[in-house]
């Protein structure tokens, strides 16, 4: 380039740098202040609502033209909705000499905002924007063409009278940026707005549910949101089953579209896909870790498939679908626990050691209803549980079923509540003390199978194979758990012989809180310390009986 184009070039850009400083005089060397009756009618005009400033006003040229206003309040119908200690108006400065607006930057500094919803569903800052007159405003135009929009250490609130629900988000920051909304007659608000966006907040609460330092970066166009990351350092859920904490969440979700279709309720209209990562979760003597799932959603089905998990020591890996689109929720759980630890699953229940072994777990149930009550009672499917080379600790089983006088001061039930009712121990044992289980009785026993299956039909599980062989003998159950009226119904555990018929029976009937446990029963003799001798008779005398359990467990050989 020769020296006489830059020394043009030079000429005319400080020829234009003069003439909009010569311009930006007048506004510089004009008292600002009393520009504030026009920014409070001009604001008030376009929001609808009423603006006022209540401190002083600044203009400063650099990092560009801008207007600082302190001290910002907006209400309406006679209440708070939105403050700021401290506002900046970024502006350009051209428009300005046509006494025209044109806000291109916003920031707030320890805003306020209060959103409230009355009985009827209209919120405070509902208004017929656009229809009120401001006086003072006539001549000046106002035009809202953002880049930026931040706020620092805001804090926001939401309280709605009809539900008594509210939601609070303490000390948070909030940037969005290339903020642009296009003009056109379709009525599809989302399509029309494009923006990128990172929020980041101490603690949120709605309700029962906490999180602290949560992170998130959204992006919009053309009616697609990503919203990826979304972290939180912590979730704490507090309601009447208890307390859950989930640590170090990680979420991610793509071409999120919410639908115009006004007919549909919202998780209709909501089509999604993205990931789920929880490191740790936690109830009350629960631990679940490395939760990860992949999450679509369309028509107001939402799908969890893959979901795996590490639980008591195994691995876990299922899916979960839930239907929404309908008026009555449904559901959809196949899930399997490959290996997991028993002695870590009996923490559940006791802090005593009980058992020890590895075992899987599987289940395929389908639900519906809105309340836990509701699914309870329309539960259908499978559960089942297997092990094998389990031992248990505190009792010797085999020691226990071969004496007449020791079955009648020791429970069948302890074993199935405690051991072979497989997933449902949990549910059926609220009224169980198992600090003193197995007091006193001392040595061990080893399980070398043990098989769990049952079929759920409106919330009834049927024992389908359910039994567990020590090393001498055989113990069975058969009956239904009621969980909707949380009863057992003509539950029986029994010892069986190599044919599978009952030596020693006990019935078990009543609440899971309060159960009415029968005392032990030998049938094949009323008198006499060795049960064996009698069944060994019983087969030379070619003795016939009805057969209580002929399921997949083999009798001891």
């Amino acid at each position: 380039m020769s020296s006489k184009r830059k020394i043009a070039l030079f000429a005319a850009g400080g020829l234009i740098a003069l003439l909009i400083l010569a311009a930006a005089v007048p506004v510089l060397f004009v008292d600002v202040n009393a520009l504030k009756p026009r920014l409070e009618a001009a604001f008030s005009d376009a929001l609808g609502m009423e603006v006022r400033i209540g401190g002083r006003l600044g203009i400063g040229l650099f990092p560009g033209f801008h207007i600082t206003v302190e001290d910002v309040r907006i209400r309406n119908r006679g209440a708070d909705v939105a403050s700021a200690k401290k506002t900046i108006l970024g502006i350009e400065l051209l428009p300005l000499l046509r006494k025209e607006i044109r806000i291109v930057k916003v920031g707030l500094q320890r805003p306020r905002i209060s959103i409230d919803q009355d009985r009827d569903g209209k919120f405070n800052f509902e208004t017929d924007i656009g229809k009120k007159a401001a006086g003072g405003a006539k001549g000046m135009g106002f035009s809202l063409n953002v880049e930026n929009i931040s706020l620092s250490d805001a804090a926001f609130f939401h309280a709605d009278e009809k539900t008594g629900e509210a939601i609070e988000a303490g000390v948070f920051n909030l940037d969005v940026s290339r903020l642009r909304f296009t003009e056109g007659k379709t009525p599809d608000l989302p399509k029309r707005l494009s923006f990128a966006a990172e929020f980041a907040c101490k603690e949120f609460r709605k309700g029962s549910l906490a999180v602290s330092n949560l992170n998130l970066r959204i992006e919009g166009k053309d009616g697609l949101y990503k919203i990826d990351p979304v972290t939180a350092a912590r979730l704490v859920y507090s309601g009447p089953g208890g307390k859950v904490t989930a640590d170090r969440i990680a979420l991610g979700v793509d071409n999120l579209a919410v639908g115009a279709d006004g007919r549909a309720d919202l998780p209709g209209r909501i089509s999604f896909s993205g990931t789920a990562g929880i490191g740790e979760v936690r109830t009350e003597g629960l631990v679940v870790s490395d939760l990860k799932s992949a999450v679509t959603g369309k028509d107001g089905v939402l799908d969890l498939n893959p979901v795996t998990m590490r639980l008591f020591g195994g691995h876990g890996s299922g899916s979960l679908q839930a239907d929404l689109s309908g008026p009555v929720p449904r559901y959809r759980v196949r899930y399997s626990l490959a290996k997991f630890r028993i002695e870590e699953f009996f923490k559940v229940l006791s802090p005593k050691k009980a058992a020890e072994g590895a075992m899987d777990l599987s289940a395929a149930l389908s639900m519906r209803g809105k309340t836990t009550d509701e699914m309870k009672r329309t539960a259908d499917g499978e559960v089942s549980v297997r092990g094998e080379n389990l031992t248990l600790d505190g009792v010797d089983l085999d020691k226990v079923f071969s004496r007449y006088e020791a079955s009648q001061s020791f429970n069948l039930v302890d074993v199935g509540a405690f051991f072979i009712a497989g997933p449902f121990a949990p549910l059926i044992t609220k009224g169980y003390n198992f600090a003193s289980l197995f007091r006193g009785s001392g040595g061990s026993s080893r399980i070398r199978t043990l098989v769990s299956q049952w079929k759920v039909e409106r919330g009834i599980a049927q024992a389908k194979d359910v039994a567990m062989a020590t090393n001498e003998d055989r113990v069975a159950l058969v009956g239904n758990l009621d969980f909707p009226n949380e009863r057992f119904n003509d539950v029986t555990m029994a010892v069986v012989d190599g044919k599978g018929c009952v030596t020693v029976r006990q019935k078990i009937r009543g609440s899971f809180l309060k159960p009415e446990v029968e005392k032990a029963n030998v049938v094949q003799t009323v008198a006499g310390p060795v049960l064996k001798l009698f069944s060994q008779a019983g087969k030379l005398l070619g003795k016939k009986c009805e057969v209580f359990y002929a399921g997949s467990v083999a009798p001891p050989k």
